[in-house]
């Protein structure tokens, strides 16, 4: 009996994590990024840290920071109140992308996501359009920023971006 209170309690407050994705996205085509100005006035270590993780998650999939004319743009915040955000079920984008089928559709799903919500966006560069959106809520239980504290949040989200850049 203790061990059931005990894992509902921990369900509770586990990481949740879910993207979303824009059918105009060129996905086959993207190669390089770079990052907007970070917005977190009040911390410069809090954008290294959330900037350092994104950074070595596109490298692993093979994507090269540019300073001159990056594909893409990486834009971040982390919401300090409870949001109400409307994401979508769609395809898994991988299947997507090989198929790019001109007829699938969006299937709105409304969110209560939680104060502390990280949220990651791509941002096609050329169009200024977001392409892909991959976000965490419930992560700030632990306020203590120690040690990498982003690097397996920032995983976690990247975990739903299983496509690697494009080499030409």
């Amino acid at each position: 009996m203790l061990s059931a209170i005990v894992m509902a309690g921990c369900s509770s407050s586990r990481l949740f994590v879910e993207h979303d994705y824009s059918y105009e996205g060129h996905f086959k085509n993207y190669e390089s990024f770079n990052f907007l100005e970070c917005e977190f006035v009040d911390s410069t270590l809090l954008c290294s840290d959330i900037q350092d993780a994104i950074r070595h998650q596109m490298e692993a999939r093979g994507y090269r920071v540019s300073n001159r004319a990056p594909n893409l743009l990486i834009s971040y915040n982390i919401f300090r109140s409870d949001l109400r955000f409307r994401g979508y079920q769609q395809p898994v984008i991988k299947d997507w992308v090989v198929r790019e089928d001109d007829d699938a559709t969006y299937k709105r799903i409304d969110y209560n996501l939680d104060e502390g919500t990280l949220m990651i966006s791509l941002i096609d560069a050329e169009s200024y359009q977001v392409i892909w959106k991959g976000y965490a809520s419930k992560m700030m239980r632990n306020q203590n920023f120690k040690n990498n504290y982003f690097k397996g949040i920032v995983r976690s989200i990247f975990d739903q971006y299983p496509l690697m850049a494009t080499v030409k």
